[in-house]
Parts: structure tokens; sequence; C-alpha cells
């Protein structure tokens, strides 16, 4: 057998069994299924602490401030069940956590739930792993955060509505964010979880002040006008559609504001004894969260108005902060401190993308995967940042500045994370009939009914967007969301056939995966042509 390979690198002999060295390939190539170690040389260096502030930092970004008037709009503005689906998406964000935990505990590495899909699912060979890899590059985005901080912080600053709302300057912040998060990240790992973990402890400080809000907002507060408060409960506002469509959107949304409790799976080979680790902080954190969106949620209910929470669009929480505490303490210093938790998120969402990002291109999928796994110009991965930064940068230039536009990324991102999920909640069955462990074998496993209700949820997330009008669900000339995402996720897939099935078919060869180690120790796969 032999190898044609284009490197500055040169091959040890095919039959040479010396150890492998830093700068050369493994004499005999491996099997595609055999994984990679789990360790990375920036080594375990988050803790307890750390990994709390990347849970709750992830979850509390900008969606409590930004999302639940779409919510509620999409809920028919009936209280009863806005609230209904807050609790169900928050029991769901559970079930999902130990679905997480478990398959983190018996696969301690970074790449999250690519690492569980693509170790459940082994045929058609490599499809999943390439597909999901497709998927987790070209969404792998940070636009949430990027958008709300741009819009929180020129209203901080008093700009009028039309700067901060319809023009282009709250892209340029947006972008300016995104830009310097990459920065900080890439330059040095400690030094970007040092500023990350300072923002932590100001989200830590936000939460409170949600708290205070929530709890001043329903014992204290006594409202001039009316509000949705005095309402009945259980009725639809007179203005609103709901529908089928409508509630899937409003689940798909609130689950948005939960998602970060996946997200610290995508760089366990970074957290110390992981196993413990991670039920610790992220129980602990979505407990936290949920406690505060229950009472920030309230906190609208009681405050606001149906046509006040259906106007505010993505600056609901301004408009909260502002009527609670007047223009200045409520609509400068409140409304900036949401613009930090925003940019906090920024910071946590480009530190986790860059690590599966990192784990994609070290599986060498994708074009150009070496010089993108790197670890330069020091110890953290530059160029797996800027891909995540100049992708988010591309979808803020490209789509229009108005709230509907917010929307629209949310539902895209979050269906086709609904998507994975459902996935990775069957795929969960399924390992765990291929590892054939039983319960006292594992120190944390998932409720089997828990895994079977949040699949007939997802299952329900998945077809319900396609029922009824679709034109609620798109923006300007783009597709409906649902079907955005699942074109992106087709791309992958097809992106597999043909360079692993159809190129190989058409020019009589197989690709081969080589092992290489980089400068720094870092392993990386090469998929190299064998006759």
């Amino acid at each position: 057998m032999s190898i044609t390979k284009d490197s500055d690198e040169e091959c040890i002999n095919l039959f040479d069994n010396s150890d492998l060295e830093v700068g050369s390939y493994q004499s005999i190539p491996r099997d595609p299924a055999e994984k990679l170690d789990n360790e990375v040389p920036q080594g375990r260096h988050l803790g307890v602490f750390s990994t709390t502030v990347l849970f709750v930092s992830r979850i509390v970004g900008s969606g409590i401030f930004s999302t639940p008037s779409s919510i509620f709009v999409n809920c028919g503005g009936n209280t009863f069940i806005f609230f209904a689906v807050w609790l169900s998406t928050g029991l769901f964000a559970y079930a999902g956590l130990y679905i997480f935990l478990e398959f983190g505990y018996h696969l301690p590495r970074s790449g999250g739930r690519k690492v569980f899909l693509e170790t459940a699912y082994r045929r058609p060979k490599l499809m999943m792993s390439v597909t999901i890899a497709c998927f987790s590059i070209t969404s792998g985005m940070c636009l949430a955060g990027s958008i709300v901080f741009g819009k929180y912080f020129l209203k901080m600053f008093n700009f009028d509505k039309d700067t901060y709302n319809s023009g282009n300057a709250s892209k340029y912040v947006s972008i300016g964010i995104v830009l310097t998060a990459a920065a900080i990240h890439g330059i040095s790992v400690r030094v970007g979880i040092k500023i990350q973990n300072a923002f932590g402890i100001m989200k830590m400080a936000l939460i409170m002040l949600m708290c205070l809000t929530g709890t001043y907002a329903i014992f204290f507060y006594k409202p001039i006008a009316p509000t949705q408060w005095d309402r009945p409960t259980f009725s639809f506002h007179e203005n609103s559609t709901f529908s089928i469509n409508s509630l899937a959107s409003a689940f798909i949304t609130a689950f948005f504001c939960f998602s970060g409790w996946d997200s610290v799976h995508s760089v366990t080979s970074e957290v110390k004894n992981p196993s413990r680790t991670l039920p610790l902080s992220g129980i602990f954190s979505l407990t936290i969260c949920a406690f505060c969106y229950t009472l920030m949620n309230v906190a609208y209910i009681k405050v606001l108005s149906y046509e006040e929470i259906s106007e505010a669009g993505p600056l609901i929480g301004s408009v909260l902060f502002e009527k609670l505490f007047g223009p200045t303490l409520g609509g400068t210093l409140l409304t900036g401190s949401v613009a930090i938790s925003a940019a906090s998120n920024v910071l946590v969402v480009i530190y986790g993308i860059s690590r599966v990002n990192q784990e994609i291109f070290r599986e060498g999928y994708l074009p150009f995967s070496k010089t993108l796994a790197r670890n330069w110009p020091k110890d953290a991965p530059l160029f797996s940042l800027l891909i995540c930064a100049i992708l988010t940068c591309i979808w803020i230039v490209i789509l229009p500045s108005e709230g509907e536009s917010y929307n629209y990324l949310v539902s895209v991102e979050g269906y086709g994370n609904q998507f994975f999920l459902l996935l990775v909640a069957v795929g969960l069955l399924i390992f765990r009939r291929q590892k054939e462990y039983v319960k006292n074998e594992t120190a944390v496993r998932a409720s089997t009914t828990g895994v079977v209700l949040i699949i007939i949820l997802l299952f329900y997330l998945a077809v319900s967007p396609f029922i009824g009008n679709q034109e609620k669900n798109r923006v300007a000339n783009l597709p409906p969301y649902e079907m955005m995402s699942l074109i992106i996720i087709s791309l992958g897939t097809i992106f597999w056939i043909i360079k692993f099935k159809m190129l190989p078919f058409l020019f009589k060869y197989k690709l081969t995966p080589v092992t290489s180690i980089l400068s720094d120790g870092l392993k990386i796969t090469e998929w190299v042509h064998t006759k």
C-alpha cells in the first residue's frame, strides 16, 4: 500500500514501528473509528468555579432580556401558556443536562454533542461525524449575544430608537464585540479565562439584580395603568394569533434561553475531574438560572401590558428596567448591566465554539483542517476562534437590523440544536445498548422516563414548524427558519457523500486516516489517498 501526500513534513515509513514524535506521522494508518486521545496541550485547568462561570455565563446571556417578548406573543398573550412553556423547558433542560452528563461520564473529551452523536451513530460510516462537523462549523456563531449587546449598548447611551433598532450602528458595535472576544481568547487561554471569570463575577451580580428586580416587581411595585397581570390568566389577547406553529416557536425560543446547559461539554478536555465537576456545576448553575428566569418573567407580566411586551421586541429587558426604576437608573445603569451580560455571553460562547471547532478540525474532515486546528500564536486556537467570529460578522452584515431578524436567527439556531438534541437523546438509548452497562456501573445516569419524554417533545418541535402559515417563520427573502436549518444540515451530508463516497469511487482511491503531532503536541488526523 502506498500513500500520496503533499506536506512540508516528512512521513515515516509505513512499516517503521518507531515511536511517534512531534512533527511526524503515525507509522501505521489508524482505524477511522479510533478517536484521538482526550488530552489537549492547554491541560485541565477549569475547576468547579470556572466551570460554573462557564455554565451561568452561557445560560444567562441575552435570552431572558430579549426573547420573552416573542415567546409571549407566540403564546397568544395567554399568561398560563406562557409560564407553562417556561416551566416545561426548564424541566426538559434538566433532563437534557443529565443526558449530556451520562454521555460525558463515558466520553470525557471536548466536543459535546459531536462526540456523543458520532459515537452512537456509527453507520453509515463517518456520515454522522462529517454532517455534525459541517453543521457545527457553519452554525457555530455567537449571533444572539452580539446582536443584543449592540442594541443595549447604544440604548445605554440614549441613542434614538431608529439608531439601535433599525440602523447600522448596532451592527458595527456587534461586530466590534465579536472581534474583541476573539482577540481576548486568541492571545492566551489563561488571560482569556481570567477576563471571562471577571465578567462572570459581574454576571453573578447581575443575577442578584435579576432576583431583586423580580422580587421588587412582585411584592412592591404598584402599576399605574392596567398590565398583563390584570388580565384573566387563561385568556388570549384579541390581537394575537395562536397556533401549533407559534407554540413550537415559543418552545424553541425558550429552549434557546436555557441552551447553555450543554455548552461546557464542548471543553471537557480542559475540565479538572469532569465526572465530578460537571454534575456539580451543571445542576447548581441550572437551578440558579431557572429561579432567576421565573422571577424575571413574573416581573414582565406584572409590570408591562401586552402592547408594551409585543412592541419591545429584543429590548424588553430595558423597557422593564426603565419602567421600574426610571430613565436614569433603569434606562442607563441597568440597561448597561444587560449589555455586560451579553458581552460575557459572547466571550463564553466564542470560547466554547472555538473548542468544538478545534476538535472538528483535528479530525481532518474539512479543507485546511491542519492549519485551522493549530494553537497559534501561543496556546490558544486563534484560527478556530476566527472561524466563529468571521461567520458571525457575515450574518450580522447580511441580515436586516430589525427585531424580526433577531427572532429569525434565534429560531434557525434553536431548530438545528433541537434537531441534533433529539438525535442525542435517541443516541443515548442506542449507546446504552452498545456499551451494555447497567445502572450501578455509572455514577451519572439520566432517567429513562425523562429521556423518552424529551424525545417526544423534541419530535413535536421538529415537526410542528411545518404546520400552518410559513410566512411567519421567514425574514426578508430567506426561507423559513426550519428549512434554513435543514439546508445547513443537508449540506454537511452532501459534503460527506462527495468527499468520502463519490470522489473515491470515481477516481479509484481510498481515504486513510493518518495521525500527526503538531509542534505544540496537539494530535490531528489527516485523510490521505491510498491506492
